[in-house]
Order: C-alpha cells, then sequence, then structure tokens
C-alpha cells in the first residue's frame, strides 16, 4: 500500500530519542539542498527490524481474601461460601497469556452482576488498576447475586473472571424458605399465617397482616428485597434494620424460641416485623427485649400512614388503658354501637385489648395489652350456658397469632367428658364472651381507610 502525502510547507520532527526507518529501499529527492546537521554520520549494514511482539492478557485472576458462610438457600440447612456486603477484598492476578504486560497499571478491573430489580445486566468499571488490589463490595444491588469480577487489558469479555456469590442481607435465612413463607401469604392468601410467636411484636403482626392481605403484591416485593438488600421502602417509610437484626444466626434464633417455647417465628415475620421495629428503635435487636418491642401508639398511626399509605388514620381510647371499673348496659351498648359504626362505614379496626379478651383464660389481674385486627362486626348472640339456660354472649372475629380469623368450628368428641364440643382451636374469639368480659378487658382502636 502506498501513502503520499502533500504538504506546501516544512515539516519539522523534533525527536528527544532516536529515529529508526526500517524499509527495503529508501528514496530522498530534493530539487534543492539536502543538509545533515550532525556531529557525525555513517552508512553500513543496516539494523534487522525488531521482532512483533504478542500482546498479552490477563488470562486468571484469584481471590486472596477468605469468603464467609451464609445459607446455601436450597432447603438443606447447608451453608456456602461468599461475598458479604461492605467487606474488603483483595484479588490478584495470578497469570497471562503472554507473560507479564511492560506495565501493571495496564491492568483495569470491573465487576458485572444481573439486577433484579432493572432486570439488567450491570457492569461497573472500577477506579483501580493493576495485578493486585483491594474492592470494597459496598453495592447493596449486588447481594444475593452471582458478582463476577473482572481483570483486563483490553477486553473484559474474553480475559481474567472470577464468578462469586454474594450473600443475602439476612445472609443466614434460606431464600427458598422465605419465598415459600410469602407464598403462602400472598399467592395462597394466607395473610393471618403472619406470626410474632412470644415476642411483643402484636402491633407488627397486625401491620404486616393488614399489609400481606390488601397489597399481596407490594408486600412481596417489600419483604424480598428486604431480605436480599437489607433495606426496603415501601410509600413514605424505609426499613433499614442494623446489623444485628441482619445477622441474626438462624440457629441462635431456633434456640432462642425453644427457650419461650413459641414454635418459632416464621423467617420472613422476623425480617419484616423485627427489622421495622428495629428500624424504630435501635434498642430492639431482634432478641428477648421485649419491653423494647412494644409497638405504641404513634408506632402503630405512623406505620398505618407511611408504611400501608391510608390516608384516613385515627385512634379512639387506645392512649389511656386505664378503663373505669363502674359502667353500665349503655356504657357497654354504645361501645359496641360505635365500633360497628365503623366497621359499616368501610373503616379496618386495629383494636387495642388485653390478651384476655380472646385466651382460653379470663379477666386476670394482670395487665397484657394487646394488638389484634377486628374482621366482623361484634354480634350478639343466643346460646346455652354450662347449667342449661339461655344467655346472651357477644361473637366476633380478630386476627392475632397467626391463626385464621375465618377459621370454622367443628364438633369434636371431648375424650374426658364423652360429650361432642365445638373446636375452635384454630379462630380468635376462641368463645362468644360475657358484655363484661369485653368491657373489662376493651381499650380503644385506630381506624383506617
Amino acid at each position: 500500500m502506498t501513502k503520499l502525502r502533500y504538504v506546501k510547507g516544512n515539516i519539522v520532527n523534533i525527536v528527544g530519542g532516536k529515529t529508526k526507518i526500517f524499509a527495503n529501499e529508501i528514496e530522498i529527492s530534493s530539487n534543492k539542498n539536502i543538509i545533515y546537521n550532525a556531529p557525525k554520520h555513517s552508512h553500513g549494514e543496516p539494523e534487522d527490524p525488531p521482532k512483533k511482539v504478542s500482546k498479552t492478557r490477563v488470562k486468571e485472576i484469584e481471590l486472596l481474601t477468605s469468603l464467609d458462610d451464609g445459607s446455601k438457600n436450597d432447603k438443606s440447612g447447608g451453608l456456602q461460601k461468599g461475598f458479604v456486603f461492605d467487606k474488603t477484598y483483595e484479588f490478584k492476578v495470578k497469570s497471562y497469556s503472554n507473560g507479564a504486560p511492560v506495565a501493571t497499571s495496564l491492568i483495569k478491573w470491573l465487576i458485572k452482576y444481573h439486577s433484579p430489580a432493572q432486570n439488567k445486566w450491570i457492569e461497573t468499571p472500577l477506579n483501580v488498576k493493576g495485578d493486585n488490589v483491594k474492592i470494597t463490595l459496598n453495592e447493596k444491588e449486588m447481594c444475593g447475586r452471582i458478582v463476577s469480577v473482572r481483570a483486563y487489558i483490553d477486553d473484559p469479555e474474553t480475559e481474567g473472571e472470577l464468578k462469586k456469590w454474594k450473600h443475602n442481607r439476612f445472609r443466614w435465612f434460606d431464600r427458598m424458605l422465605v419465598e415459600d413463607e410469602i407464598n403462602e401469604r400472598t399467592d395462597n392468601r394466607k395473610p393471618w399465617l403472619v406470626n410474632q410467636s412470644g415476642t411483643s411484636l402484636c402491633g407488627m403482626a397486625c401491620i404486616f397482616y393488614l399489609f400481606a392481605k390488601d397489597q399481596p403484591k407490594a408486600y412481596s416485593k417489600f419483604a424480598k428485597e428486604l431480605f436480599r438488600k437489607g433495606e426496603a421502602t415501601f410509600n413514605k417509610y424505609t426499613v433499614k434494620p442494623s446489623i444485628e437484626v441482619l445477622e441474626k444466626n438462624i440457629g441462635t434464633l431456633k434456640k432462642k424460641v425453644v427457650a419461650i417455647n413459641t414454635g418459632g417465628m416464621p423467617l420472613v415475620d422476623f425480617l419484616t416485623m423485627a427489622g421495622t421495629r428495629n428500624t424504630d428503635n435501635p434498642k430492639y435487636k431482634g432478641g428477648e427485649e421485649e419491653f423494647q418491642a412494644i409497638n405504641w401508639p404513634p408506632l402503630m398511626t405512623d406505620l398505618c400512614e407511611k408504611l400501608l399509605g391510608y390516608k384516613d388514620v385515627s385512634s379512639k381510647g387506645i392512649y389511656n388503658p386505664v378503663k373505669s371499673l363502674v359502667y353500665t348496659d349503655f356504657d357497654i351498648e354504645s361501645k359496641i354501637e360505635d365500633i360497628n359504626k365503623q366497621i359499616v362505614n368501610g373503616y379496618k379496626l386495629i383494636l387495642m385489648i388485653d390478651s384476655d379478651l380472646i385466651a382460653d383464660h379470663w379477666d386476670v389481674s394482670s395487665l397484657d395489652l394487646h394488638w389484634v385486627v377486628l374482621e366482623s362486626e361484634i354480634k350478639e348472640v343466643e346460646m346455652l350456658d354450662e347449667n342449661g339456660r339461655t344467655v346472651h354472649r357477644l361473637d366476633f372475629r380478630v386476627y392475632s397469632w397467626g391463626t385464621n380469623p375465618n377459621g370454622d368450628k367443628a364438633l369434636i368428641l371431648n375424650t374426658k367428658t364423652g360429650k361432642m364440643e365445638e373446636n375452635v382451636e384454630y379462630r380468635y374469639l376462641k368463645r362468644p364472651i360475657t358484655k363484661t368480659h369485653f368491657m373489662n378487658n376493651y381499650n380503644g382502636y385506630i381506624k383506617i381507610k
């Protein structure tokens, strides 16, 4: 190939080092002078042109920092190694395709992973160069993903690559179990499975029961994002639990629930409810801090507005749980009428009660404040008491403690008495109650719409 260059003026080359020209033939033509200004010049046998050197590539890279354990996420209870969020890892180029490059500064690095939130591959070039680098993996979006770390000189797609799993933020919780629990509450329409177990998180249970029941898709997205990234926002509320909650080891959690004999809080309920309570009160760390776990009325109304997104939120009676010891039939009828009126007008009601109201034991002296969701009007029913007399009782349905508020009653044989009795094990209220019992254990409500 021939190249011609026409210049009307002068060409001046200033070179600090040597200028070498390798050619089969050199021809210089001038219609004026050819001037060589040099201390000496010589001619002789030409040098051999330099040999063409093949360009090298990064072939392998290695991780010098140890990985950490986390759930294997396959329902086996096993563990796997992986990156953890916000930890710094050291990487080194292990080999090249054609020897080390002339300068290690030519080696560049990037990270690649698939983002579920954006449903696309994310490539992030890093501001580090060299054959040995330290990288802090502090991007939440890459949690729960396979992360590709790449070192390259020219082509990141074909040169050195190292793929490793990066744990979910709740790394000890099995993803498959968490997703099964989410599906049960949403796809299988069992939001009442939300269960605070033996903790004082009854208010959180009511909030997330309503969340899963009324906005199942949003609840599912919120819970999965919180599990994977350790942070989730819905409407105007962000849940961002501390490291003590995020690092809760399921083994430790199991020991705790065995100790308090509750049967165990489901994983998704722990991460959503304990995570939310810890966000509001960092002194609650997802353990046995019963007082710190209590869900006070301001928090409940705040969550109804900012998290669940209800526009009409107000309360009645919940700030003064100390009730009068003397009340009339009119007082009882007025309270029940007011509650039923709210239900008829389309409000959802979260009741503050003493837990004796719906439990198997009745009117004990202790004050055990408890939140429940009322799922029906309060009706007066006629029934026979233990002496065969006709009495009037109150009956209604509530959500609490992971039970179905619409659970059906069934007649079963009591082997001790030999009589057929109603089985109401899977329903709250467990049996109709007297008006006096209702008044002794009812405090007030939060209404939302």
